[in-house]
């Protein structure tokens, strides 16, 4: 008998299983002749999902008749174990007791196969984010909240990059707390093509925009900020993608500055653009692999505008794309691999009467364990007009002759960072960065803008170099929860003294989902 209750139990899990392997079959089958590919593919999807609930009604009837079924046996042993029923000597019967042992058993053996049937119905019977495509979409992110106690001027009191003159033109002090570095996301996967496994992704913030007055200091707006579709197949990859350049694949850690990475327009290129991109990795020994990657990009760029207009920036001008490299080396195993790399980018700039400028830079990255603990990690670059990325002190070019004729800002910067993982837990991070353009070309262009000739004077315009140093802590008691306090110092040089000073400590509370 307790065989036949485990075949009832277990019927409608194996058609759970075994529907999803015959119903392909058996809906193309039944498909026209000539009928088109996405139809069928539709169609075999919709009688999958049929038969699949249908084995889920079943499941749960059944899971039903096993709890009656269960209460009954716990009554009869319960009433086993009560009888008054003993033998001559005045011992329970043999039969008695082998009468209860079986029940005991069964009732356990029932127990088990329930539990097993109740966490099949609650996984069929999650609610699921479902796409036009029918295939599977998860939602991530992150609410954040972020504080910042600032001590000097800053060019943002929501996310301080540039430390500004002390003046009565700004604020030489401040307090502001912002939830609009609040992260939203979307992950999706898709079928195999070509052999190769597809997904997708896209990632938003609420940092669009400048707020203004009343409830819009702290309320923000959606922003773009990366998102990428990928081809995986086992040691190639290929993506289409907005993120920073490949050449630089590294950044700081950092909770407190997440609307632009942490150390952005301090050593870190950043700029997300739009880019195609090929990877490919051979295994060189058990634990090494050499990694090439190759891309275009179209560079982030000042944009120009002509009412509602967006005109070509210089680099879309050009009517190339930009082109970028990266070469790298990896040796060991598990999740702290030894890595450097080196990379190449060049694009061509056109601007008006007309001019040229090339745009290029040779880079650097690093990410060493030096023990179980300790990692350092870090970017070096050098190159010409890199304003795009994220360096050039906020600039490509400086003009002069009248503003008529541009010169291509030469630049050097990068960045390194000791991380200590005390524990899964807790961790802390030193980091420390520096963009630097060259000073003597800055003094050339001092009294015209930056991002196209003639344009008034910003606080960017004679920026000749800018160093952040930051250290937090960050501790996640839960997987889902984290809290992270910071300090960070910011030196911004302008082409004339004195230097600029501002100090932050922030405080930054996470809840990711």
């Amino acid at each position: 008998m307790k065989s036949q209750w485990l075949i009832r139990l277990r019927s409608p899990m194996l058609m759970l299983f075994v529907a999803p392997l015959a119903m392909p079959c058996t809906a193309q089958n039944g498909l026209p002749a000539g009928a088109n590919p996405e139809d069928a593919r539709y169609s075999q999807l919709s009688a999958k999902l049929d038969q699949v609930l249908t084995a889920l009604d079943d499941t749960r009837r059944e899971l039903a008749e096993s709890r009656q079924q269960m209460h009954a046996l716990e009554l009869r042993v319960q009433a086993l174990n009560t009888r008054p029923n003993k033998d001559e000597a005045g011992s329970p019967s043999a039969s008695d007791n082998g009468g209860a042992a079986d029940m005991q058993a069964a009732v356990h053996q029932l127990e088990e196969t329930t539990g097993l049937i109740q966490s099949e119905v609650k996984q069929h019977d999650q609610i699921k984010v479902e796409s036009s495509s029918k295939y599977p979409i998860k939602i991530s992110g992150m609410l954040l909240s972020s504080t910042n106690l600032n001590d000097g001027a800053v060019d943002n009191v929501d996310l301080p990059l540039v430390a500004l003159p002390r003046t009565g033109a700004v604020a030489n002090g401040s307090l502001a707390t912002t939830w609009r570095q609040t992260l939203l996301g979307l992950d999706a996967r898709g079928p195999t093509l070509w052999g190769a496994r597809s997904a997708a992704d896209v990632h938003a913030d609420f940092f669009g925009g400048q707020p203004t007055g009343g409830y819009g200091t702290n309320g923000g707006t959606v922003r773009l900020r990366t998102a990428h579709a990928y081809l995986d197949w086992p040691r190639s990859r290929l993506i289409v993608s907005l993120d920073a350049p490949l050449i630089s694949p590294l950044a700081p850690t950092s909770y407190l500055t997440v609307a632009a990475p942490a150390l952005a327009w301090s050593g870190n290129l950043w700029s997300w653009s739009p880019q195609l991109e090929f990877k490919h990795s051979i295994v060189t020994s058990e634990k090494g692999n050499f990694g090439m990657q190759v891309g275009l990009i179209d560079p982030g760029g000042a944009s120009y505008f002509n009412q509602t207009l967006r005109q070509a920036n210089p680099s879309e001008s050009s009517r190339q794309p930009g082109y970028e490299t990266r070469l790298s080396y990896s040796i060991g195993s598990g999740d702290h691999p030894l890595t450097i790399g080196a990379g190449g980018y060049y694009a061509r700039q056109k601007y008006p009467y007309p001019q040229n400028i090339d745009s290029w830079a040779g880079t650097a990255d690093w990410k060493l364990p030096l023990s179980r603990v300790f990692e350092l990690s870090g970017e070096l670059y050098r190159g010409r007009a890199l304003g795009d990325l994220g360096g050039g002190a906020f600039k490509d070019y400086v003009p002069y002759g009248g503003g008529k004729e541009v010169l291509g800002l030469d630049d050097e910067g990068g960045w390194t960072q000791l991380k200590a993982k005390l524990s899964t837990s807790l961790e802390l991070n030193t980091a420390i960065g520096q963009d630097s353009a060259f000073a003597n070309q800055v003094r050339k262009g001092i009294g015209f803008g930056t991002t196209t000739p003639n344009s008034n004077t910003t606080p960017y315009s004679n920026l000749t170099a800018n160093r952040t140093l930051l250290e937090n802590v960050i501790f996640r008691p839960r997987p889902y929860l984290l809290f992270s306090l910071e300090y960070r110092k910011i030196t911004s040089w302008q082409v004339a003294p004195p230097t600029d000073h501002s100090q932050t400590v922030g405080l930054a509370i996470g809840y990711l989902y």
